[in-house]
């Protein structure tokens, strides 16, 4: 609930009684007024919630105007403050023209002209504190807004560490339980066993799968926790090279043309695209079909203010529905027939949104697929940061 303060009409009418003859007739609506002497009284108020303001023309000389916009000029976004101005009547004169022109700074402002009608003034008066009761609502919504991304942000930050931690800590017991499993099998394995053979290879591939589970959920973790790279420039030319390196044992496995059209530089990393691009290919040489050899085409386009990266491959392909569940952690369409642990394409998700980009991809079955990433372009980021 909203203090008082945020429903008195502060008045200032320096000359006569028009004042106090306002705060009367505002009083006996139930509207709480003040007085103020002076421009700079109804600065010093204005610093505290306030409803609206009637200040009569005849005090507002160009220096009080320059004034009241400076403080007006430092209201916080939700608000803008009603005020009402007082004119004299009959024709307007070149004085009264020059001073409406100079409230045009002061921004939300009605005009009244004198003598004043009490119907009009009461009128004037409740449409102004109407909406600017909307605005305290505003600022309430925002307050509230703030305090739940705070929240969610301390909330965020402990899964954060709670994963780090777990796929971290969790690595060594399950050594150590590698270690003394293998150990019990020797002993056990007083003469040969084709199904004590077959229960060894169950415990090492749940063992092995457990581990490769682990580092890639430390991977995704350890983005979480890298610092932002908008500072640092990359060739993504050079992060694919480093890809290709990496997987250079695999290609020459699999018999896979890799090729590349051109690759623009960026702002960002170059070892988290060259995770990008690992993963990527990684998946084509995981999804290829057997029917001819795999091909995979590197190539990169302009699109407005960003560059638009494809990876296209020959593969087996997916049903475009699934196109955007397979992002996510841990979420693999293929389940039995490929290895893997559903955690590459949500690091690539990862990397390519912490650069103020996208990822998604194109595909069906038998087809092929394509994925995309577009980041913002280099000057884009410039003008940006600038």
């Amino acid at each position: 609930m909203e203090a008082p303060n945020s429903e008195r009409v502060l008045i200032h009418a320096p000359y006569g009684r028009d004042g106090e003859i306002i705060a009367r007739v505002l009083a006996s609506a139930g509207v709480v007024t003040r007085i103020c002497g002076s421009i700079a009284d109804v600065s010093c108020e204005l610093a505290s919630d306030t409803g609206a303001a009637i200040i009569a023309d005849e005090g507002l000389s160009p220096v009080n105007v320059k004034t009241l916009a400076g403080i007006l000029d430092g209201q916080e976004p939700w608000s803008d403050l009603p005020l009402i101005v007082l004119t004299g009547s009959g024709e307007p004169t070149e004085w009264s023209r020059y001073r409406a022109k100079m409230l045009k700074p002061l921004g939300n402002v009605t005009l009244l002209e004198r003598p004043l009608r009490t119907e009009t003034a009461l009128s004037a008066v409740e449409t102004a504190l109407r909406a600017r009761r909307r605005q305290y609502q505003t600022r309430a919504l925002l307050k509230s807004l703030r305090e739940t991304n705070t929240q969610l942000m301390a909330t965020n930050r402990e899964l954060e560490e709670f994963s780090y931690i777990a796929s971290h800590d969790l690595q060594e017991p399950l050594r150590t339980v590698n270690i003394y499993v293998d150990l019990i099998l020797r002993r056990v394995r007083t003469e040969p066993s084709d199904e004590l053979s077959q229960f060894t290879g169950y415990v090492h591939k749940g063992i092995r799968r457990m581990e490769a589970i682990l580092r890639d959920l430390l991977s995704f973790s350890r983005l979480i926790h890298e610092p932002q790279t908008a500072n640092q420039f990359a060739s993504l030319r050079e992060s694919l090279q480093d890809a290709l390196s990496v997987l250079d044992a695999r290609i020459r496995e699999s018999r896979a043309a890799v090729t590349c059209e051109g690759l623009p530089e960026i702002a960002g990393s170059r070892s988290q695209f060259s995770q990008v691009f690992e993963n990527l290919i990684s998946n084509a040489i995981k999804y290829r079909t057997t029917k001819e050899p795999l091909r995979v085409r590197i190539w990169s386009r302009r699109d407005r203010e960003r560059w638009v990266v494809a990876v296209q491959d020959n593969g087996i392909g997916f049903e475009q529905e699934h196109a955007v569940k397979i992002f996510g952690l841990f979420k693999r369409l293929h389940r039995d027939e490929y290895p893997g642990t559903g955690v590459g394409l949500a690091i690539c998700k990862r990397i390519v949104e912490r650069h103020g980009g996208e990822i998604w991809a194109e595909s069906s079955p038998g087809a092929g697929a394509t994925f995309y990433f577009a980041v913002p372009a280099v000057e884009q980021v410039l003008v940006k940061a600038s």
